[in-house]
């Protein structure tokens, strides 16, 4: 759209998509990723912004359904105890506390955890059931506890105050990353596309930008954008996989290690038999310990020729413990868990997927957290280029960190800096107007000229 047209991505797996995996398991393609597109107004009636990541869906016909938090069923100990439950105590809560997160920040004090914001609006977990709901409502988009969560980054939800009250779950048998492939069709090619390409040194300055691969193949650019996981820059500080020639600089490493990465781990079960209901987006589990693998979806609600297949999702410290440990393990576990809520459990696991988002050195993480004390100005640092190498990915948005939008609009906001750059500069051809720039950001790219991408 800027007249830019010479750029590469370079690409580290065997396909492109980044945190948008789909893995074949039980005969169908399952996300072990990104899963949602979170905010939509589906009706247009709502006076909300445009989602781009749900107008990019419905121009490639992405298909999936729309999520029901309420379609829920919880037990405790064989018992159902959804009518129990508390909801409109803590809904009323989150109201409050996201009212008082702008009036905090509004009068310059300092921050609290969302747990001790809940709290001052009456909302403390007391039974088996407020645990559920408690991990359900912050965990369960956080993927970390409450207490350790910042109130003014969690409240108020930006997310959906900005673009709408609805969730849409992708079951599309082509994955979630058909978005990248719809958009990446227009003007992908061989030569601008080199997957397999595994970077391990970085060396930046004012010229230019190189990037040498683990094979020793060095792509150099005028500019260069590094869009890599939260999880892989705190890695890097510690020269375990990837460097940069000079070191970043203390500040931008400062303000990285602020942050830590936490996991949103998705694990799938094949059964031989079913032992619960269908009819429900969403089965939970009402225990003393909130991270007891809390909930589980029931697959066969989007699938019906898979009525026995239930997806167990964890989150902060359990996440990391069960991604690490023997497979056996997490399967009693999972039979245990499924017991305390049933009573009885009679169905065997035939199958289990466990994704490695924790161990995986091209990741290190499912997103960042939302460290307490958190600065605006720390995405900024993040974000600010040194010499012609700039930062995107999802961590640099400051409203919508790490959701899928978040990135799309951090990689908005890279490229036109970079643009901007160019036209003070001389070197773009066109006159840049300014305008946002169409580009897929799960890459994030459409890069001035000479430019490469790192994923």
């Amino acid at each position: 759209d800027n007249g830019v047209t010479d750029f590469i991505i370079l690409e580290a797996r065997d396909e492109i998509g980044g945190r948008m995996r789909a893995v074949d398991f039980a005969g169908v393609k399952l996300e072990v990723g990104a899963n949602w597109i979170q905010g939509v107004d589906a009706s247009g009636s709502g006076g909300y912004a445009v989602n781009p990541i749900w107008a990019l869906a419905r121009r490639c016909g992405l298909q999936g359904e729309f999520s029901d938090l309420r379609s829920l069923l919880v037990y405790e100990d064989g018992t159902d105890v959804t009518d129990k439950l508390r909801w409109d105590d803590i809904e009323l809560a989150l109201e409050g506390a996201a009212k008082d997160s702008i009036a905090m920040q509004q009068a310059g004090e300092p921050d609290i955890s969302l747990s001790a914001g809940l709290a001052d609006n009456g909302w403390t977990p007391v039974t088996p059931g407020d645990n559920f709901l408690d991990w359900y409502y912050t965990d369960f988009c956080l993927a970390e506890p409450p207490t350790v969560a910042s109130l003014y980054r969690a409240q108020p939800d930006y997310t959906h105050t900005d673009f709408g009250d609805e969730d849409f779950f992708v079951t599309d048998q082509r994955g979630y990353a058909h978005l990248v492939e719809c958009l990446g069709a227009e003007f992908l090619n061989e030569d601008r596309l080199c997957l397999k390409t595994t970077i391990k040194l970085i060396e930046y300055g004012d010229d230019c930008v190189c990037a040498t691969d683990v094979n020793g193949v060095k792509y150099c650019a005028n500019y260069g954008i590094f869009t890599f996981s939260i999880g892989v820059l705190l890695q890097q500080s510690k020269k375990t996989a990837m460097t940069f020639k000079p070191d970043l600089p203390k500040y931008k490493r400062d303000a990285i290690s602020t942050f830590r990465a936490v996991v949103f781990l998705k694990i799938f079960l094949e059964f031989n038999e079913t032992n619960w209901d269908n009819n429900v987006q969403y089965i939970g589990h009402a225990s003393s310990n909130r991270e007891d693998y809390t909930l589980f979806q029931p697959m066969g609600q989007f699938f019906d020729s898979k009525p026995n297949v239930l997806l167990a999702t964890l989150t902060g410290e359990t996440a990391f413990r069960v991604a690490a440990q023997d497979i056996e393990i997490t399967k009693q576990e999972v039979r245990n868990a499924l017991t305390s809520m049933y009573g009885e459990f009679r169905p065997e696991i035939i199958d289990i997927l466990v994704p490695d988002w924790a161990s995986n050195p091209l990741y290190r993480g499912s997103y960042a957290d939302t460290p307490i004390g958190l600065r605006y100005q720390t995405q900024d640092i993040i974000a600010a280029p040194v010499g012609k190498l700039y930062f995107g990915g999802g961590v640099t948005n400051k409203l919508y960190t790490d959701y899928v939008h978040g990135a799309y609009l951090a990689g908005v906001d890279v490229a036109n800096s970079i643009l901007r750059d160019m036209s003070i500069t001389g070197e773009l051809t066109n006159n840049y107007s300014g305008d946002i720039v169409c580009i897929n950001i799960f890459w994030q790219f459409v890069l001035p000229s000479l430019v490469f991408v790192l994923l």
